[in-house]
């Protein structure tokens, strides 16, 4: 009887402590001290902090985690940890975490695999060639062998070369995450067949369902020691600031999710290259999210994905984003309405762009209202001037918008891109068409991703779009399948 108790009261504590998994695994790992690179500073002091940060938010146990430090960071223990720790030491359903923070380049892609010809690479300790160098496609396949665990992935590092190929005496700074070979035959021998590449928007790791991967800056990037702390990772310092002090809670509901986390990752980093020009030569910093459309609105503490009818949570947990462009609706006569009273909305903004307008009615019916076929025959292809009020629909349109059922509350989205580049209607080509759909957040999640990526480097050096967005609540007393044209 005894026995059977102690047995019942084990089975229980598994219950209660269900988020801390026996086999939970991370993997730290900060460089400072090179062997044959540049040195660097702030880098064991980013996994000083990280390691504080998942032990007293994620809740990770000091005996699941591994850190290694400079001399003990090599080629052959970072993989030997990722092989036997990371991979062999959990077991499906456990969280698993990759964090790196140092160097990072780029070596001739080897096997095909890469659009811009080059494999992205970590720099472990005794960096001396591309031989020696971690390519992403060595983790990449590793995180294969990880596909029924829960895997998070942070590089603060960066993967552009940038600075030691424009430079024609590149000289080692400890703040900058770019390596300098300290012997110039090494530099020639690692740079030998590289050339200023046209780099694409692929990240360091391939976007799986199971991972959520972050990154320091976009591709051609530099990734900066922030030296007002002083010294830590820009990013890693903003990442676990934004999470622990909920700073990215945008919409203020006690949750960080990985949208608000992304957006405040951006703004936070790019004032601190507008604060500091002279150490951010490239003027941009972009920090990049790898990630399934449905993870955007999980909350980065728990990884829960919000489960919630309610529309305006929904969308401000995925498209959280600030309103620059000072984007205003008005819906007329007023924001409740009685089934078949007709309306109109009137859209204004402070700046120029392509101006989307979405409604989702109470049951989670999506409608892109503007542009459409009307406005299309109008030559109305999306496109607003600044300060101009946009109504719709207008005395050409020859009909008013109708209240129908379902009733209940409904959302109008208003979102700006401001960007006039063929590249933009590329990135978003769903957008500018007509959609419809009964599942509203599919459709924006898939939107935002989009929208989260940056503008490739020949036309605007990989800075994030431009975009604004505002939404309205309404009500429909009686009835809705929302607003119709």
């Amino acid at each position: 009887m005894f026995e059977t108790q102690k047995l019942w009261v084990g089975i229980l504590l598994v219950v209660l402590l269900g988020p801390i998994y026996a086999q939970d695994r991370a993997l730290l790992i900060g460089i400072d001290e090179y062997q044959h690179v540049s040195q660097l500073r702030g880098s064991k002091q980013d996994v000083e902090d990280m390691q504080q940060f998942i032990q007293s938010v994620w809740g990770y146990q000091s005996q699941q985690i591994r850190v290694l430090l400079d001399a003990s960071a090599t080629r052959r223990a970072i993989l030997s940890a990722f092989d036997n720790w990371l991979i062999k030491g959990s077991r499906p359903g456990d969280r698993v975490l990759f964090y790196y923070s140092g160097h990072g380049y780029y070596v001739p892609d080897d096997n095909g695999d890469e659009g811009d010809g080059y494999d992205e690479t970590l720099c472990p300790v005794e960096t001396l060639d591309a031989h020696s160098m971690i390519r992403d496609d060595e983790i990449n396949a590793r995180l294969q062998r990880l596909k029924d665990r829960l895997v998070t992935v942070i590089i603060d590092a960066c993967h552009s070369g940038t600075v030691t190929r424009s430079l024609a005496r590149p000289k080692a700074d400890p703040t900058i995450k770019i390596p300098v070979f300290n012997n110039a035959s090494l530099s020639r021998g690692v740079s030998r067949g590289l050339s200023r590449r046209q780099i694409e928007q692929d990240g360091f790791t391939a976007t799986q369902q199971n991972v959520v991967a972050y990154s320091a800056v976009a591709p051609n990037q530099v990734a900066l020691v922030d030296t007002e702390t002083p010294y830590r990772g820009v990013f890693t310092h903003r990442f676990i600031e934004g999470v622990q002090k909920k700073l990215a809670d945008t919409n203020q509901d006690g949750k960080v999710s990985h949208a608000e986390l992304l957006e405040y990752l951006r703004r936070e980093s790019q004032a601190y290259c507008d604060r500091n020009r002279l150490q951010c030569r490239m003027k941009e910093l972009s920090p990049q999210l790898e990630a399934k459309p449905d993870l955007l609105a999980a909350d980065v503490r728990t990884g829960k994905i919000p489960n919630t009818t309610d529309t305006v949570t929904q969308v401000t947990n995925v498209l959280a984003h600030d309103n620059e462009a000072q984007l205003q609706i008005e819906m007329l006569p007023g924001n409740h309405f009685v089934l078949g009273q007709s309306m109109k909305i009137r859209v204004n903004s402070d700046h120029n762009g392509y101006l989307l307008l979405f409604d989702v009615n109470s049951t989670g019916h999506l409608t892109r209202l503007f542009p459409n076929q009307y406005s299309k025959q109008q030559g109305k292809e999306g496109y607003v001037e600044a300060g101009q009020s946009l109504t719709i629909p207008d005395s050409l349109y020859g009909f008013d918008f109708i209240a129908e059922e379902p009733t209940g509350k409904g959302l109008l989205i208003a979102l700006l891109v401001e960007d006039r580049l063929s590249s933009v209607q590329a990135l978003i080509p769903t957008a500018f068409e007509q959609v419809q759909s009964k599942q509203a957040q599919v459709v924006l999640q898939q939107l935002r991703q989009q929208l989260n990526q940056t503008l490739p480097q020949q036309e605007a050096a990989n800075r994030p779009i431009r975009w604004s967005i505002t939404v309205i609540e309404y009500e429909i007393i009686g009835g809705s399948r929302g607003l119709r044209g």
